[in-house]
This record gives structure tokens, C-alpha cells and sequence, in this order.
């Protein structure tokens, strides 16, 4: 599968430009232009020129049929593949239907009714015999079906805000499944872990949401997913229940689906990481900066909690660092700003909402382990220009904001006046260095070839590809935070790449473990191929992704089979020997890069 197409947009907007077209040639032959009579031409395939009150709904309907046809092969093959308008790529791509109608479909129609369609003249060979009204009539009318067809084909992922709808559930979930008293979660084994791609921003101003889950499949295929979790024996999924279809307002839960989710994890043996908030709100809490936020997740968490006291295993907020910055700096998503402010705000909330969330699950759950995720960035300076390694080296302090005010850790001086300087109270600054880091936590690192990023001579971030890779980044973050590591994302988007990637990846953690870092996890992200993910799901194109261990169609691919011979060659070999809290010892790790002994100096 190489694009998700919304079926029934292309049915409808290829009928729509196919009555465009009739409409148009209508009234240009009742004003007694010439135009050529596609409608007839079909219709009088089953019925006589003189029963027009036959003919013309007969060739209607066939017109609207292929129509149809012919959008839903330009949704597969053509939407979104030229960088133009949609009507204009409509219109490209009706030169294709065009040409064919010419050459080909016009001459041998007439040809098989030749005896019957005398009113017809013959257009020879290749449709050009009888002058140029036949032609070009025929590229009018398809110029007209391609401009409306394009024009109505867009957004084939996503919903409109507002309409979303929580999966309907199949059957009742008893509700005893979830009442036994819960064992204490542990780390007795390593944690070989897939996640299903649960994001859910919105874009356009926040009027269209991207509910990668819809996109994906996965409410349709849930049960599958989960059996296909356990095929490649693994036992740890990181996991994000729909938020904006659950958190419905303030107080108020639609836990319908979840249940039956939740109830198949327990009888299959799945060990879920519950990611409570992926990169989206929902529709009431509008954005990151609404100041409601970090308490509606902390309510909202401590009622998850509750309902399902048997999961021991948490990640409070994904990737707070990305959130915050596609948000409200990059303004990709959510709130769409571009200034520091905004990012501050979007970074303190999220940071604010992460500690909320452990202190409600902690309530419920006093022995719950949290994995805080968050992309290891790195940025490298191009050249010794000065400005430029004042921008990576910001950057490089810029990367750990969310994460120093979760963790209590004190932020660099510069750093700390940034955030006063861009609206971050200073008694809230103070209320996070008091806040106490729970000892059941691990770090979470994730690594993808564009983390590692290069200042230009312009000052602009440029994707540098893999090149100290994850090994090192972890390093700096593990020397900052001094927790227990776990590689939490991972993935490649070319499958011939992709089981080199895994093997490249776990060499990194067998490296950084024998330099005495504790990691405990590793995780190849998703579970399934993803969708537009190749531009950070900023537009709804419906491109795949195929970054999974299963395409859409729920088939392994090659890095599937890979990962499942890595499991089963080190699932008993490599030991976890869980030290909690921060840790004082230092590994062998590589020496600290220039910027990072500078800033300590």
C-alpha cells in the first residue's frame, strides 16, 4: 500500500466533475454550439438516437460510473505526487483520460455501433477523421471533470474537529476483568517493546484532526494488532488511548473502547506503556496554550488509573520536547505559533502536565513504573563562526527545557533567564526544582536518523542524517539525568533498510550496556506502517509511511521477522538488574563534547 484513499471523497467528487462536464456540454449544444456528446455517445449504446427520454439517463449513469473510476485510480496513483494546487493536479491528470477517449474508447465505440449511430461520423483510427470539434470537445469536458475533481478531492485522512467518534463497541466488556488486585510492576526481564502510532494532532488552525489510529487501521483491526504483538513475541507495548474520543469535558469519560482494548491485553499477556497525551488535545482543551491543560491530564490520568489498576507501566507525555516546538515554534500543529513564547508556554504546560499525571497515577498506583520518553536531539555547528555555535549551542541546552523541569534538574543560567524572559513565572520555576522525581522511572531516548541536525551558514537546522547516532546522544542525556535508560522509538523508512536499522540500533544499546549504562528497554516504533509521517503529519495527503514491522494490509515485513530473531536470540541473555532512582556511579562513556565541557567550565 503506498497511499490511504478515502473512497468515498473520490466517488463522490469523480461524479462531481463527471456532472460538471455533462452540464456544461449540455448547454453549450442547447445554445447550439458545437460539443461533442459524450453522454449520447454511451447512451445510445443501449438505446436508439429518437428514445432520448432512455438514452440520456442510460449514458448519465455510465458517464458518472467511469467518472468515478477515474478518480479513485488519480486518489491512488496521482493525488498529491505534483507539488500544484488540487484543481490543478486534477487538471493534469486529465489529460490522461483525455488522450485515451481520443484515441482509443471514441473510434471503438464507434466502431462497434456503426451500423446503429449513423448520426455519429466516423472519427477513424485514432479519433482526429472528423475535424477538431470531437477532440477538443473531449479535452473541455475533461479539463472541466479534472478541475472539479481535483478540487474536491482533498483531506483524505483526518476528520473535521468536532465530528469524531469514539469506535463503537462489539461486544460488553465484563466489568471483573478489571477488579483483581493488581501484581507489582518490575523489570524481571528486559523490555522488548513495539508501539501502535497513536498521535492526534490538529492542524489548519485547529479545525482538522490527524487521528493516526483512524488512519492506520487500528480501530478496525485492534484485535489483529494486539495477536500480531504477541506473533513476534513481544511483550511490552507502548500504548495511547485515544484522548480527544475518552476525554470527553471535565469529569466526563467514554471508556467503551478502551475496555475491550484493555480486557484482550490482559488475556493475551500484553504489558501496556500508556502514553496519556501524543502530540494533541482533546476539541475542549483546544491547544498547549490553555493553562487548564496540565490539570484536566492529571484528572484524567488518575481516573485511567483507577479504572485499570492492573497496568504498571506509564509514560505521562510523549515527546514533550517535539510537542512543544511542532506546536508553538515550528507551528506545525495544535496552536500553530512560531515565536518563543509560545513555545515556553506550550514547553511549562506539558512539563507541568507530565508531573500532574504522575502524581494522580501515583495515588492509584504508589509502585508504578514511568517511562519518560523524549527525542535525543543534537545540533552541530557548520563552521566556527560564532553565531553559529551560539545557535547550536542554545539549541543544545534548548532540547533539554521540558525534561530539566520534570526531573527537578536546574536548566543552565541562560536557559533559566530565556524562560523568565518569555512568560514562565518565576514561583512556578520554583515549584518545579521542589517537585521529587519518583525512583520508579526510566529514561526514555528516542533516535531517528533526523534528530542529529546541523546549523547552516543561514542559522537554520538541516537534518544531518546518523552520524554519532544514538550511542553518544544518549550519553549526554544520560549524563544530565543519571536515570535508567530505555531506547523508546526507532524506525527507518526504507524497508530494505530497515532490519540493518534494528541491527544498527541494537548494537548501540549492547554498547552503551557495556559501558555501564543501565538501559532496561528497547523499542522498534510501530507496530504498523505509518501515514505522512514523512512530513511530520502536517498536511492530510494520506502518503504511507513504511516505517513498521506489519504494512497496513497487516503483512510482515522484513524488519518484522528481524526483530522477532533478535528477540528470541536475546530475550534470556541480556539481564536488567533495576538500580531505581538517580544514580550516582558514572559509566564509561565517550568524552563530553567540546560545547557540553565548555558550559560545565
Amino acid at each position: 500500500m503506498i497511499r490511504v484513499v478515502s473512497y468515498w471523497k473520490a466517488i463522490l467528487a469523480g461524479v462531481a466533475g463527471a456532472l460538471a462536464w455533462e452540464a456544461a456540454a449540455r448547454l453549450l449544444i442547447w445554445a447550439g454550439l458545437p460539443m461533442f456528446d459524450m453522454v449520447r455517445l454511451l447512451g445510445n449504446l443501449f438505446f436508439d438516437d429518437r428514445q432520448s427520454w432512455l438514452w440520456w439517463p442510460a449514458g448519465l449513469v455510465l458517464h458518472l460510473g467511469v467518472g468515478a473510476l477515474w478518480a479513485i485510480f488519480y486518489a491512488y496513483f496521482c493525488w498529491s505526487v505534483l507539488r500544484f494546487r488540487p484543481p490543478i493536479q486534477g487538471l493534469i491528470f486529465s489529460a490522461v483520460p483525455a488522450v485515451l477517449a481520443i484515441l482509443i474508447v471514441r473510434p471503438q465505440l464507434e466502431l462497434m455501433h456503426m451500423p446503429t449511430m449513423a448520426h455519429f461520423p466516423y472519427s477513424g483510427l485514432f479519433g482526429v477523421s472528423d475535424g477538431w470539434i470531437g477532440p477538443v470537445g473531449i479535452v473541455l469536458g475533461h479539463a472541466i471533470y479534472g478541475l472539479v475533481m481535483g478540487a474536491l478531492y482533498v483531506r483524505p485522512v483526518g476528520r473535521r474537529v468536532g465530528t469524531e467518534r469514539a469506535p463503537d463497541p462489539d461486544r460488553a466488556v465484563p466489568d471483573l476483568i478489571f477488579k483483581p488486585a493488581p501484581d507489582p510492576p518490575s523489570l524481571d526481564n528486559f523490555m522488548f517493546a513495539t508501539g501502535i502510532e497513536c498521535s492526534y494532532p490538529t492542524i489548519e488552525k485547529g479545525r482538522w484532526r490527524l487521528d493516526e489510529m483512524a488512519t492506520c487501521g487500528h480501530y478496525r483491526h485492534w484485535r489483529r494488532d494486539l495477536e500480531l504483538v504477541r506473533e513476534l513475541g513481544i511483550s511490552y507495548l507502548r500504548y495511547g488511548p485515544p484522548l480527544h474520543l475518552i476525554l470527553r469535558g471535565p469529569g466526563r469519560y467514554d471508556w467503551s473502547f478502551m475496555d475491550q482494548v484493555a480486557a484482550a491485553m490482559q488475556q493475551l499477556g500484553i504489558r501496556p506503556i500508556i502514553d496519556f497525551c501524543h502530540f494533541g488535545l482533546p476539541d475542549w482543551l483546544e491547544n498547549f496554550q490553555n493553562p487548564h491543560v496540565p490539570e484536566a491530564l492529571g484528572a484524567y490520568a488518575g481516573a485511567f488509573a483507577k479504572r485499570y489498576p492492573w497496568i504498571g507501566h506509564y509514560t505521562p507525555i510523549n515527546e514533550m520536547y517535539v510537542c512543544a516546538r511542532l506546536s508553538a515554534l515550528e507551528g506545525l500543529w495544535n496552536e500553530q505559533c512560531t515565536d518563543e513564547r509560545s513555545f515556553v508556554t506550550a514547553a511549562r504546560h506539558l512539563a507541568k502536565a507530565a508531573v500532574l499525571v504522575t502524581q494522580a497515577v501515583r495515588r492509584e498506583r504508589p509502585d508504578a513504573i514511568f517511562v519518560n520518553n523524549e527525542s535525543s536531539e543534537f545540533y552541530q555547528p557548520c563552521c566556527p563562526d560564532p553565531e553559529i555555535e551560539r545557535i547550536a549551542d542554545f539549541e543544545n541546552e534548548r532540547r533539554f527545557i521540558p525534561l530539566d523541569l520534570l526531573y527537578a534538574q536546574a536548566p543552565r543560567d541562560d536557559v533559566r533567564d530565556y524562560l523568565f524572559d518569555h512568560g514562565m513565572p518565576k514561583d512556578e520555576y520554583a515549584w518545579f526544582m521542589s517537585q521529587k522525581v519518583p525512583e520508579r522511572t526510566i529514561l526514555g531516548v528516542d533516535y531517528y536518523d533526523w534528530n542529529e541536525k546541523v546549523i547552516d551558514r543561514d542559522g537554520h537546522a538541516e537534518s544531518l542524517g546518523e552520524l554519532f547516532g544514538w550511542y553518544v546522544i544518549t550519553s549526554q542525556y544520560y549524563r544530565r539525568y543519571k536515570r535508567m535508560v530505555m531506547h523508546t522509538e526507532t524506525n527507518s523508512r526504507d524497508p530494505a533498510e530497515a532490519p540493518m536499522w534494528l541491527w544498527r540500533q541494537w548494537h548501540n544499546v549492547e554498547l552503551i550496556r557495556k559501558a555501564g549504562v543501565p538501559v532496561v528497554g528497547f523499542t522498534w516504533y510501530s507496530l504498523t506502517d505509518q501515514v505522512d509521517w514523512n512530513i511530520a503529519i502536517s498536511h492530510p495527503v494520506g502518503n504511507v509511511t513504511p516505517v513498521g514491522l506489519f504494512d497496513l494490509n497487516r503483512d510482515v515485513r522484513g524488519v518484522g521477522l528481524a526483530y522477532k530473531q533478535l528477540i528470541e536470540m536475546f530475550r534470556d541473555s541480556t539481564l536488567v538488574c533495576p538500580r531505581w532512582g538517580e544514580l550516582d556511579e558514572t559509566a564509561a562513556l565517550p568524552p563530553e563534547p567540546k560545547q557540553e565541557r565548555e558550559a560545565a567550565q
